[in-house]
C-alpha cells in the first residue's frame, strides 16, 4: 500500500522546490529592471544611442576557419537566472565575441565558428580538446607546452578584440589543453564587449573583473588554474 503521509510529503516537497524557483526568478527579474532603468537614466540625455538589447543581425559573416577532426554544435540558451539574458543576446554576445577572436593572431586558441542556424540559435564550433577539468578525471594529463607564452597570447588577443570573459571557474571547465598541449578558452556567453554589459548581471560581473586587475588580474588567475592541473 502506498503512504499517505509519504505522497503528501513528496508534493509538499516539489511545491516548496517551485517556490525557490519561482522566487529565484522574480528575483533575478528586479535585477535586470533595475540595471535597465540604471542604464536608460545614463544614455537617454545622449539620445540616440546604439541599442545593445535589440536589432541584432539577422545573419553573421563568418571568418573561414579550418574544420577540425572533431566538431560540436552550441545552442545559445536563455538563462535569465544565470546570465539576465535572453537566447537572442546570448547567441549575439558568444558570435560576436568569437568572430572577433577569430581575427586576431591569437586565433589558435579559441574556438572557430564553422556553421551558424540562426532559426535554431545552433552553432558549430571547432574542438578545443578535452577542457582541464575533464582532462583532471580521465587522466593521464598532457603537458601544457609553455603555459605562460600561450596565457600571454590569450590575454593579448582579449585585448586586442575588446572582449572580457567573465565565466572562469577554478576547475578548469572553461580552458582546453588539446593532445599537442595548447590551451585554449572557451564559452563566451557571459563576456563583456567594448566594456559594454548586456545584462545586471554581467553588470556586476564586470565591476568585479576591474575590481580584481582587469586583464592583469585575469591573467593571474588563469596561470593558478593552469598551475593547479598540471
Amino acid at each position: 500500500m502506498s503512504d499517505p503521509l509519504a505522497a503528501l510529503r513528496e508534493k509538499h516537497r516539489k511545491l516548496a522546490s517551485n517556490m525557490r524557483k519561482l522566487k529565484a526568478r522574480h528575483e533575478a527579474a528586479l535585477r535586470e529592471i533595475t540595471f535597465l532603468r540604471a542604464r536608460l537614466a545614463r544614455t537617454e540625455p545622449h539620445a540616440p544611442h546604439p541599442p545593445i538589447l535589440s536589432g541584432f543581425p539577422e545573419t553573421y559573416a563568418l571568418p573561414p576557419a579550418a574544420r577540425t577532426p572533431v566538431t560540436h554544435w552550441k545552442e545559445a540558451r536563455e538563462r535569465l537566472l544565470w546570465s539576465g539574458l535572453n537566447r537572442a543576446q546570448a547567441l549575439h554576445l558568444e558570435v560576436s565575441c568569437l568572430i572577433r577572436l577569430a581575427q586576431g593572431q591569437g586565433a589558435v586558441h579559441f574556438p572557430r565558428l564553422l556553421r551558424l542556424d540562426m532559426t535554431t540559435g545552433r552553432f558549430e564550433l571547432t574542438d578545443q580538446g578535452p577542457t582541464l577539468r575533464d582532462r583532471a578525471v580521465t587522466g593521464p594529463p598532457v603537458k601544457i607546452m609553455n603555459p605562460e607564452a600561450q596565457i600571454d597570447a590569450i590575454l593579448a588577443a582579449l585585448k586586442a578584440a575588446h572582449v572580457v570573459h567573465l565565466d572562469m571557474h577554478r576547475d578548469g571547465r572553461n580552458l582546453c589543453v588539446d593532445d599537442d598541449g595548447r590551451l585554449s578558452l572557451i564559452d563566451f556567453d557571459i563576456a563583456a564587449l567594448d566594456d559594454v554589459p548586456f545584462s545586471g548581471e554581467i553588470a556586476a560581473r564586470l565591476q568585479q573583473f576591474h575590481a580584481a586587475g582587469g586583464y592583469a588580474g585575469f591573467g593571474t588567475a588563469l596561470r593558478e588554474i593552469v598551475a593547479a592541473h598540471q
